[in-house]
């Protein structure tokens, strides 16, 4: 089975890919619209026509789209998550797969590296604790920066390569939620 995945900037997909190959190893990711689009720019008519022609070239069976909120789920960011949602809504048709999932990260991905801080103490080296909700961080790229001051997000590929699929899926609500969905989706009935 072929899972396409679409995200906002290229490490992001790749990091997502890395981390569901661990277990999902039957399964094969493809990242479409790889370096073409980043950011808003996802959101154009020309991003469609891209979408719906690399997916017509790749014949992906499922289709997950990854984007970041930029935002906690508080009221406060209600019409961000509406365009999120919007976005996934429109684009998804484009696709023309019948299986398409939706994995919005809470604030960005970096909040998948805090779910699992051993990763992120075994690839730097370093000893630095985390026990927070990592749904509930504003900004955790930049807390990821202030624990270890040679953190990049160009390393979160890496960092989520070596991560625990299990510890994020077990401290990371929203991507717990979105791998319940995903197994669904695959006839998968238990994690």
């Amino acid at each position: 089975m072929k899972v396409g995945l679409v995200g906002e900037a290229p490490l992001d997909t790749l990091s997502i890919k890395y981390l569901l190959q661990k277990k999902y190893t039957h399964l094969s990711f493809i990242e479409l619209l790889k370096n073409k689009v980043t950011g808003a720019s996802l959101e154009n008519q020309k991003t469609k026509t891209e979408l719906r022609i690399e997916c017509i070239d790749h014949r992906p069976d499922i289709v997950i789209f990854i984007r970041d909120l930029d935002g906690l789920l508080t009221k406060d960011y209600r019409k961000k998550r509406l365009l999120r949602q919007k976005y996934y809504n429109e684009f998804k048709g484009c696709t023309q797969v019948k299986k398409t999932i939706y994995l919005l990260n809470i604030w960005e991905i970096e909040a998948l590296i805090l779910s699992d801080i051993s990763a992120f103490n075994s690839f730097y080296n370093c000893n630095v604790h985390f026990d927070d909700n990592p749904m509930h961080i504003e900004n955790p790229k930049e807390l990821l920066s202030s624990l270890n001051k040679n953190y990049s997000n160009s390393h979160n590929s890496k960092i989520l390569e070596i991560a625990n699929f299990d510890v994020i899926y077990n401290k990371c609500n929203y991507f717990k939620s979105f791998i319940n969905k995903f197994n669904q989706l695959i006839n998968i009935d238990k994690n």
